[in-house]
Parts: C-alpha cells; sequence; structure tokens
C-alpha cells in the first residue's frame, strides 16, 4: 500500500527541507532587490518517499527518479539515494505574475498550479517505467509519498519521432517518420501524434494504425497544414488501457516531444509549446528534420540535422525567361514600363523561387526585387532621361541554391518626334505635286509646238427623199376544193384522205 501526505513548508522534514525553505528565500529576496518589476520563480514543489516495484521491493541505488509534465522534465535530476529506495525530487513550477498569469508566456518553465505530475524511473529516453502515482503541483509543498511502478502493460514502448517534413518540396501533406528501437514489433493503434496549440496541451490529433516492425521505420502523412512550418511542439503519445495498477493513474502517456522552431521568423514563443527543452531548428521547403540513425534520443537538439526530403530527384538550376520588355521597344522617359518574366523549376513550385531583378540604362543599374520570393513581374518608372541599349536581367534560385539567369532584348528610352509618323505621308504627297507639275508643264509644251487646224468644211445638205411607188393590190387566187365520194364532206383539193372518215381519194394519173 503507499501512502502521501503533505507537509507544511514550517513543518519539521529534515535538513533537506530545511535548506530548500532558505534557498527559496534567498531566491525570493534576490529576486525582490535585483529584480523588482519581476515576479520571483516559485519555490519547488518537493515530493519524497521511497521508489518501489509492482510488488513493493524498493528500486536499486542509482534508479532515477524524474517529474514530467507533457513530455517534458522539470525535475533535479533526482535518483534513489540508499538500500530502502528512498528518493527526493523537486519539481519546478512555472513563473506567474498572479493565479492564471504566467510572467514569462513565450516559454513554460514549469508546473503550472494543480497540475498533475507525471512520475518515471527513466528520463524517457531509453525505455519508459511509468509510476502509478501522479500529484498535484503546488508551490512550496512538501509531498511524502511512496511511488510504485505501474503495470508493465501500461508502459510505452520507447518509439520516437524520426523525422519531420513540414514543406513538401512538391507541395501537399506534410508528413513525419517514426522509428522503433527495440527488438520487437509495436502495435500504432495504441498511440497518436498530437500537437500543442496555445493555452492546452491538446491540439489536433492524428490516430495511428498498422505495425511498425522491430528496428524499423514507418511514414506517417498528416494534412497540409497540420504543424506550424516555422516552429511548433508535437508529440508522440500512448494511448493507456488504464487498469487498477496503470501506469500514471491510467493517464494517456507523452512518449516523445519534438519542438522546433525556425532561426529567423520563429514562431514557437507561446505556451506551452515552448517550453525549457531546447529547439531543433526548424526544416525548410524540401527538407527534413531527421533524428540521428538508430533512433537515438539524448534530450538534446543535436540529436536532430536538416537534411534533404527523401526521395527527391536531382536538382537542376531553375528556367527563367524575360517576356516584357522585348528588343527594340521604346518606351519614353518617365513613363511606367510593365516588366513580366516567367519562371519554373524540375523540383519546387515557383512561389518558393527567390528572385533578383534590375535594369542596366547608360551604365547606371536599379535594383528593381532583391531576394522576394515567387515575384514574376514589377512595374519600373522609366528615368527622366534618354537612354539607348537598357535591358533587364532576372535571377532565379531555388531553395537548394540552383541558379537560373535571362535578360531581355536591348530596349530605348527615347522622346517621341514631334512629326514622326507623318514621313511617309509628306512624302506621297511631295511625289504627287511633282508629278501634276510635270504632267501640266507637258500639256503646255505639246500645244504649243502643234500646227493652227483648218477651218472646217461646208455642211453638205442631206438628199430629198423619193416617195415609195404605189403597188397593185394582189388578188388572192380561188382556194382547190373536192368532195368525199364516200361521206360527202368537202376537203381541199391537195388531200389524199378525207378527214372526216379516212377515204383515201385515188392519185390522178402520170403522163
Amino acid at each position: 500500500m503507499h501512502t502521501a501526505r503533505h507537509v507544511d513548508r514550517g513543518s519539521a522534514g529534515g535538513m533537506g527541507r530545511i535548506v530548500l525553505l532558505i534557498v527559496g528565500f534567498l531566491l525570493v529576496a534576490g529576486g525582490l532587490l535585483l529584480t523588482p518589476a519581476r515576479a520571483p520563480p516559485p519555490v519547488p514543489m518537493t515530493t519524497e518517499g521511497h521508489a518501489l516495484d509492482p510488488f513493493g521491493d524498493p528500486l536499486p541505488i542509482g534508479t532515477p527518479v524524474r517529474a514530467f509534465i507533457d513530455g517534458v522534465e522539470y525535475s533535479n535530476a533526482s535518483a534513489v539515494f540508499d538500500a530502502s529506495g528512498s528518493y527526493e525530487v523537486l519539481t519546478a513550477g512555472n513563473w506567474m505574475l498572479g493565479e492564471g498569469v504566467p510572467e514569462t508566456p513565450t516559454i513554460k518553465e514549469g508546473a503550472d498550479l494543480s497540475e498533475s505530475v507525471l512520475y518515471a524511473a527513466a528520463d524517457f529516453t531509453g525505455f519508459p517505467f511509468v509510476f502509478q502515482e501522479t500529484l498535484p503541483w503546488w508551490p512550496g509543498r512538501v509531498t511524502v509519498a511512496d511511488l510504485h511502478l505501474g503495470d508493465p502493460a501500461t508502459w510505452p514502448e520507447p518509439l520516437k519521432i524520426q523525422g519531420l517534413v513540414v514543406r513538401p518540396a512538391r507541395g501537399g501533406a506534410q508528413y513525419m517518420f517514426l522509428c522503433n528501437p527495440t527488438g520487437s514489433a509495436v502495435d500504432l493503434s495504441s498511440y497518436y501524434i498530437e500537437v500543442d496549440r496555445p493555452g492546452t496541451y491538446h491540439g489536433p490529433n492524428v490516430t495511428l494504425s498498422g505495425t511498425l516492425l522491430a528496428s524499423g521505420e514507418i511514414r506517417v502523412n498528416v494534412t497540409a497544414s497540420y504543424l506550424n512550418a516555422t516552429g511548433d511542439a508535437v508529440k508522440l503519445v500512448f494511448r493507456n488501457p488504464g487498469g487498477p495498477l496503470a501506469a500514471a493513474g491510467g493517464r494517456d502517456i507523452v512518449v516523445d516531444r519534438v519542438e522546433y522552431n525556425a532561426t529567423q521568423g520563429g514562431t514557437l514563443f507561446w505556451e506551452p509549446g515552448n517550453t525549457i527543452m531546447r529547439d531543433a531548428p526548424a526544416p525548410g521547403i524540401g527538407e527534413i528534420l531527421a533524428r540521428s540513425p538508430a533512433c537515438r534520443d539524448t534530450n538534446s537538439p543535436a540529436d536532430f540535422r536538416v537534411l534533404t526530403e527523401p526521395g527527391l530527384p536531382p536538382n537542376g538550376p531553375p528556367t527563367v525567361v524575360v517576356i516584357s520588355p522585348v528588343g527594340g521597344q521604346a518606351i519614353e522617359p518617365g513613363q511606367p514600363l510593365g516588366i513580366l518574366w516567367v519562371m519554373s523549376d524540375d523540383i519546387f513550385p515557383t512561389d518558393s523561387l527567390r528572385v533578383w531583378a534590375n535594369v542596366t540604362y547608360s551604365g547606371v543599374t536599379t535594383v528593381l526585387v532583391n531576394g522576394s520570393v515567387g515575384v514574376t513581374s514589377w512595374t519600373w518608372v522609366a528615368p527622366n532621361t534618354e537612354a539607348r541599349g537598357a535591358v533587364v536581367t532576372v535571377d532565379v534560385v531555388d531553395p537548394f541554391g540552383a541558379r537560373g539567369s535571362a535578360s531581355s532584348g536591348a530596349f530605348d528610352i527615347v522622346r517621341p518626334q514631334p512629326y514622326a509618323g507623318l514621313g511617309l505621308f509628306v512624302a506621297i504627297l511631295v511625289i504627287a505635286v511633282i508629278g501634276a507639275f510635270l504632267l501640266l508643264a507637258f500639256l503646255r509644251a505639246a500645244r504649243a509646238e502643234a500646227p493652227p487646224s483648218p477651218p472646217p468644211p461646208a455642211a453638205i445638205p442631206p438628199p430629198k427623199p423619193v416617195p415609195p411607188a404605189e403597188e397593185a393590190p394582189a388578188t388572192p387566187a380561188a382556194a382547190e376544193k373536192k368532195t368525199c365520194p364516200n361521206c360527202g364532206t368537202v376537203v381541199n383539193a391537195a388531200d389524199e384522205s378525207c378527214f372526216f372518215c379516212g377515204h383515201f381519194f385515188p392519185k390522178p394519173p402520170t403522163g
């Protein structure tokens, strides 16, 4: 049976507690004298007693006894110091101006008031032997409690977050790798991924599935914006099955935690995400924050390196073409010029390419774009002076440092001529006028050389018409007829048959 009791700071509790009170007093006094505008750090909570195995036997001398909150150790690297399993562990508190008001809201230095403290006989770099008991944190409190290791069935395996890809080179979902340093396969359905968010330990989580093989790795895809690319805190959490002797009182246990932050423009400056753990560097686009080989964990940023994202082909230089201005183009001094280019890369999207652009005229170079990302156009106002042979140059660099460059054709900055465009019209008009004068001169010359024309001949009167002779009227000949002997019908004498009855007339005899 294990017990816990709270002892007031004024009670007799051994030389260790007296020293602790003196140190706490000095810290408070020093804080008031040196930095009167800041609240002093809270006095750590002391937990002491015996560290025991599940059967009540004391743990060996030197066994670590550590205190954790959300996967972060806030204790003083204590350990069992005698054969009876005695221990004494101090747990730091978060610096506060008042209840619920942190003095340093950008970093969490320890436990908040009444937060549950998890105790383990390990530092979680290896196998996490977790005690059954959890205790609420209170500043300056001395709690006497025997700690008993939990049921091994409720201990997590020492799985680790092996790598993070928060800005995939080709876009799409973020992903991470988990590793298993043990010699046995692990069912991932008992684990999940979780992130801290401002004001809470329990941000969005991702349920895991499948089996992580012994000494193996597995890829886990998340959404495209699950992790903040410029800084975040991500955790691998064990789903505690619970039970009468469950570790951590049946609460879920953070197995591994990674905090990363960008060197420039980092965003992990909020509680409870940013803690006393040192940050690993944030990976850029096309990069992975990779743990050291063999799933090694030393609770140090040195465990991680930024490497090239796995699976990418060899990187080539980006391409760029200047579309405007074009060679031979002319613009007026003091007028705006739209400069346009297109660019691409064999791996990275256009909006990740960094651009430098300038225009050179009369020996003067003017910077237009200085390392901006994803820019493909610029409006430039020409100087109020004439210049010939001006050129625009664009340099493009991808995230891996490969460079591409292009220039426009030469263009001129000139003022328009007052009669520009009238030359052809004037030339045609001059030619027409000259031609008209030449034609007129030719006609006059031809008229002067011609002899005088003779008078026209007298007109001859037309002859008088002769009246036509009168013709005698013709006497019409009497038509010859004959009668059909068969039917009596009168027909023409020339008919060979009767048109009424069809009788054929005999032909007259021939001489």
